[in-house]
């Protein structure tokens, strides 16, 4: 074969690939950022939604969900659609520069993760956990109270613990504990714990659940699940980084409540609004979050009805 004749066909061989290609090509992308702790329910949400709809690839992004707001707002985040494991996330950084409304749909509660082999395992329960993770010879840790909601829920958790228990020094002593590990997200401490590179781990109970790992129950005056202690749980308070760089806020504790907005400055809202009805409807989105061990929340906006779409109005409750 000639020169010439080779670069003709390997010209051909060339256009058939990339035309042969192109119908993968063509899937229209939807960029979802979500909660860590949001990662199991999502993939089952991005499943179904994808088997419904082959022609869209749902591509998510996983993490803390201060973090992935700060992403939205100073990385240029092309973001789509946002779940975040606080609503309030929302409300102190996104709104009303980066987004017009919030809605709520779940909720959850703080438990202590660990897993059978973690020390102590056998005698840790719902009175004497706070002392076992003091221990000398026990690991433990929670996630980044700056770029993770449970990471700050963690150590309100340990706040509201010192009155409880009427341990004053309990959460000094846990701050300056050197055995106290602090990772990115709280999704990062289950296969620490899992492989026995620490023992306990602050964690959502969905997450615990749904890894299949053993956890304590904390009692609910000092778990922020329920409404009923809601001035209890606001007299915790913490610290940590503001929307911008060098700023400070101070969060106070609150029940646990997710919510979900669709950015100012996503690409594709017809798409993050078509998902989310699937994501917020109670034959979709919310049955799976139940069947994998977390609570529903209505769906009811935080912000006023006005500023939803249409399509989302009638979900409310």
């Amino acid at each position: 074969m000639t020169f010439r004749k080779c670069a003709v066909s390997l010209l051909a061989v060339s256009l058939f690939l990339v035309l042969g290609a192109a119908p993968l090509l063509a899937k229209e992308t939807l960029n979802v950022f979500h909660a860590g702790s949001l990662s199991a329910p999502m993939q089952a949400m991005e499943e179904a939604f994808e088997k419904a709809n082959p022609e869209v690839d749902v591509l998510r992004e996983a993490g803390g969900s201060a973090a992935l707001a700060r992403k939205i707002i100073d990385l240029d985040g092309k973001c789509d659609l946002f779940f975040t494991a606080d609503y309030m996330v929302i409300e102190r950084l996104l709104r009303p520069q980066y987004a017009d409304w919030n809605v709520l749909f779940a909720s959850n509660e703080l438990v202590l993760m660990y897993a059978p082999h973690s020390t102590y395992a056998e005698e840790i329960n719902g009175e004497n956990w706070y002392e076992i993770i003091l221990r000398e010879d026990v690991r433990w840790g929670h996630s980044d109270p700056d770029a993770d909601p449970c990471g700050y829920r963690s150590l309100m958790v340990l706040q509201l613990a010192s009155e409880y228990y009427n341990v004053p020094d309990l959460y000094e002593r846990a701050m300056k504990d050197p055995k106290r590990a602090v990772r990115p997200k709280a999704i990062d401490l289950i296969a620490m714990v899992e492989s026995g590179a620490m023992d306990y781990a602050f964690e959502y109970r969905s997450v615990a659940v749904q890894h299949n790992l053993e956890y304590v129950e904390l009692p609910p005056k000092i778990n922020l699940k329920d409404p009923a202690y809601k001035d209890f749980y606001a007299t915790a308070e913490v610290e940590r980084s503001g929307a911008t760089p060098g700023s400070t806020v101070i969060t106070k504790g609150e029940p646990v409540v997710y919510g979900c907005t669709i950015p100012l400055g996503g690409e594709k809202k017809d798409l993050a609004l078509q998902f989310l009805e699937f994501a917020l409807s109670p034959e979709g989105g919310l049955k799976i979050l139940e069947e994998m061990g977390q609570a529903v929340v209505g769906p009811q906006t935080a912000t006023p009805e006005d500023a939803l779409p249409e399509a989302l109005k009638t979900l409310m409750k």
